[in-house]
Parts: structure tokens; C-alpha cells; sequence
């Protein structure tokens, strides 16, 4: 029955489409004597002093932080400021090849900085991107951070993406989350129960910490039954994961 609309499949970024979870949109930092282009102590010290003082969950301290380093230094940052994040980015194997040659409608929603993915030179090929907007000044030079993305959030902007579509608000057959961490289990549980499936996908190295970290996570939710799919986030030509997003019925079990 799925099959009868036309397929749609929702990427996170950071940890889905790309090799690591940690944001490279942070790069900026090294202005205020910090290394963003990778997660480090200094930054996560940093951060926990902040939410001794601060309120709001994790995400919201995470952006708030990096807002108040703009606010309270009255600095501002350009775009090619923003974009020296790029150069920093590894994609998982044939993600380039998959998304350019796709046929089928693909999304961004992501927790990241909106405007940071819609420069990036892969973003051309997505049909739509959701994020956490920057703010800008009367200059036109990002000031700050907007409201952020949050977990809950995603859900707003996949039933935007439907409406877009010309479906219900919780119409998801055919519509395919793909995820890799806590962060996309609202994301998740929303299109699996609304007729979609959700697809939970890891880094291949089970000698590294995060294929542990990421077990736990897909143990956790498997529990409460909504990821459909677990594998590599491998995108490569006739890898579980492209042939589960090309809808290869024999994948399927149709």
C-alpha cells in the first residue's frame, strides 16, 4: 500500500549523512580562542560551565552558549566565516553519487544551523532543508542564533514537509526518517507510527567507542518498536541502506 505515493526520504545531517556527530558549523569559534572543527575538552569544559548557569535542555545550552560567545563579545560573523566548516566535512561512503542520482524527493531536518546547510555544495541536491536559523544584524552579518531546532521540532517541520507534499500532516507511508542517534527518536516514532519507517544507521567501526554508544542507543529504542531498519550508514550502490532507501522489495520483505 505504501507504494502508492510517492516516496519521500528524511535525512538528520551530523551522524546520518556524515562520518561524525559533532557539527562543523562551530568552526567559527577559533575566533574567541576555541577549535570547533572537532569535539575537544576545552569546548565541553567550557559548555558545562555554562549550563551551571544557564537553563534548558542540552541542545538549548549547546546553542546557547555559542549564541551568548556572539552576544556578549558584540561580535558577528560572516558567511565565509560560517562556511570554513565545510572543508571539515567527511560524508559517508556514496552519499554524493545517491543523492545526486536519486529520483526521489529528499529533505535536510536536522538540529544544526539552517543557513550553514543550505550553502554547503551538496544542498542543491536536496529538495528542502530545516534547521536551527542563525539571526542577522542591519548589516546582513549573522549576530546570533535563532530558536533552535529542537527534537521535538523535527515533527513540525516532517509535517510541513507533507503538507509540502500535498499529504495529510500524518500521512507518512512511503516516507522514510533516516537517523543515528537520540536525538531523531521523536523524529522517528512519528513517521513509524504514521505508516513510514524509520531507519537507524551507524559508523562501521566496532572497534570504535560511538559503534557501542550507538548499540546502546538502537537497544534503547528498539525496545519501544519503532526503528524498522538498523544498518551502516553506508550509501553505496546495492548497500543495505540504498537499496532500503530505493525501496528494493526483496530488502523489504514485500
Amino acid at each position: 500500500m505504501e507504494f502508492n505515493l510517492a516516496p519521500i526520504n528524511i535525512f538528520d545531517f551530523d551522524g546520518t549523512l556524515t562520518t561524525e556527530t559533532w557539527p562543523k558549523f562551530w568552526v567559527w569559534v577559533k575566533k574567541f580562542g576555541y577549535s570547533g572543527e572537532q569535539r575537544n575538552n576545552d569546548l565541553e569544559n567550557a559548555l558545562a560551565e555554562y549550563r551551571k548557569t544557564h537553563s534548558g535542555n542540552e541542545l538549548e545550552t549547546f546553542f546557547g552558549f555559542f549564541n551568548d560567545l556572539l552576544a556578549t563579545n558584540s561580535q558577528s560573523i560572516t558567511y565565509a566565516e560560517l562556511m570554513e566548516g565545510e572543508e571539515y566535512i567527511n560524508y559517508n561512503p556514496g552519499i554524493d553519487d545517491f543523492i545526486k542520482n536519486s529520483s526521489v524527493k529528499n529533505y535536510i531536518v536536522s538540529g544544526g544551523l539552517k543557513e550553514f546547510l543550505q550553502n554547503l555544495k551538496i544542498s542543491k541536491y536536496f529538495d528542502g532543508i530545516y534547521g536551527t536559523p542563525v539571526q542577522h544584524n542591519e548589516d546582513g552579518i549573522i549576530s546570533g542564533i535563532g530558536e533552535v531546532m529542537t527534537d521535538d521540532k523535527k515533527i513540525w517541520a516532517i509535517c510541513d514537509i507533507l503538507r509540502r507534499n500535498n499529504r495529510k500532516e500524518n500521512d507518512c507511508s512511503n516516507v522514510y526518517y533516516v537517523g543515528d542517534g537520540y536525538s531523531d527518536a521523536d523524529a522517528m516514532r512519528f513517521v513509524h507510527n504514521n505508516g513510514g519507517k524509520a531507519i537507524l544507521v551507524h559508523q562501521p567501526n566496532k572497534d570504535d567507542f560511538y559503534y557501542h554508544h550507538n548499540q546502546t542507543i538502537y537497544e534503547t529504542l528498539n525496545v519501544t518498536g519503532i526503528i524498522d531498519f538498523y544498518c551502516v550508514a553506508d550509501y553505496r550502490d546495492c548497500s543495505m541502506l540504498s537499496n532500503i532507501l530505493l525501496r528494493k522489495k526483496k530488502i523489504l520483505n514485500f
